[in-house]
């Protein structure tokens, strides 16, 4: 067996050590040209840096309060083993946020806000919807993308007829967010997708951020989303016993009303009667003075029920601490002109690479291959 481990050739031994010294060859002797695709593939990235439209960023921290039914102790403990331990009531806790916020009634919630931005030396006041739609600016290429499949889809409506002329354009004056217009879905996804949250599990902290293409809308746009997302908890929060406090008021006026009839009924009969001493005029008197108490504790039961479920709507309010609020950004956040040249260089260098390196002898195979046929 040794004999035969020394008869292997010495080509063979070296067959890795050759390989990688034939590649290394090649790349030097390609080298021009990939130094030209390089520059081919900065130039590309430069344009591409030049062409997307800039980005703004904003955000916000939020610290919601956190209800536990256990003891603290139990609940720390809990939290350094990395283990939440949150036994709220609650459908809807703050691990849902993002559900919530990315959720479609929810952003069409935020269409009519008013926004308001430089164009041209000029402020211009609209909404976020009609911001979104008219005054977003897109890269050069998107018209030439988008054609071929206008195109189409004006075919399509030709053979079809006009049956989506109503939902390209959308009706304005009443949005439902079941039925909405194509673009307008557009603009749900395209927030959707620029909204994000990241919730802290332990500790219950909310990082709320997005991007948009001027400074002052999403500064704008990231206050409305703060106080739509407390509005929607305190509602949810307080629902219930906001219907307790609905409810009882009703009972309340009521028995309010009732009182306050049984009382003139028997000042009425006693100023009537006030020199009668018939015993039936006395009992009739004790009777209207008995429906009169009566309806008095059941007027103040009501009343305490009331204030009762008004200081527990109070209390159902959620508290949120806005550790971090948004800012309007001075410096935009994107698109980074440096990491496209990177990019563009490093993956078109990466091409020509693989071509010098493959491509050029896989060619050749295939016209030796098409000349034998």
């Amino acid at each position: 067996m040794q004999e035969n481990m020394n008869n292997i050739p010495p080509q063979y031994e070296l067959e890795d050590e050759i390989d990688i010294m034939e590649y290394v060859a090649k790349l030097w002797k390609h080298r021009k040209m990939i130094i030209k695709w390089c520059c081919v593939g900065a130039f590309i990235g430069l344009v591409v840096g030049f062409s997307l439209p800039k980005t703004y960023s904003a955000g916000a921290t939020l610290a919601p309060e956190m209800e536990q039914r256990m003891g603290s102790g139990v609940s720390s403990i809990a939290s350094m083993m990395g283990v939440n331990v949150n036994n709220s009531l609650d459908a809807i806790s703050y691990e849902m946020y993002p559900d919530v916020v990315h959720s479609t009634p929810f952003i069409v919630g935020l269409f009519d806000l008013p926004v308001q931005f430089e164009r041209k030396d000029t402020v211009v006041n609209t909404t976020l919807i009609d911001y979104m739609l008219e005054y977003q600016k897109s890269p050069w290429w998107t018209p030439i993308i988008n054609a071929p499949f206008k195109a189409l889809g004006w075919c399509v409506s030709l053979i079809k007829g006009d049956e989506d002329e109503e939902d390209e354009v959308g009706g304005d004056t009443t949005r439902n967010p079941v039925c909405l217009s194509k673009k307008e879905r557009a603009v749900v996804k395209y927030f959707s997708e620029a909204i994000q949250i990241s919730v802290d599990k332990k500790s219950g902290k909310t990082q709320i951020r997005m991007k948009m293409q001027d400074p002052l809308v999403v500064y704008t746009v990231m206050e409305a989303i703060l106080d739509n997302l407390k509005e929607y908890m305190t509602e949810y929060r307080t629902s219930k016993v906001s219907q307790d406090v609905a409810n009882l008021s009703v009972v309340h006026d009521q028995r309010k009303a009732d009182y306050h009839r049984a009382m003139r009924a028997y000042a009425e009969y006693a100023d009537a009667n006030k020199s009668v001493i018939l015993l039936s005029a006395q009992v009739e008197r004790e009777h209207l003075e008995q429906e009169m108490k009566l309806a008095y504790q059941v007027y103040s039961q009501v009343a305490t029920q009331l204030e009762g479920a008004r200081i527990r709507e109070q209390q159902a309010k959620p508290v949120y601490a806005v550790l971090e609020p948004a800012v309007i950004p001075n410096k935009k956040s994107g698109p980074s002109k440096v990491r496209m040249l990177v990019i563009f260089t490093f993956l078109v260098g990466c091409c020509a690479a693989a071509w010098a390196l493959f491509g050029e002898d896989l060619l050749a195979k295939v016209k030796e291959l098409t000349k034998e046929q």
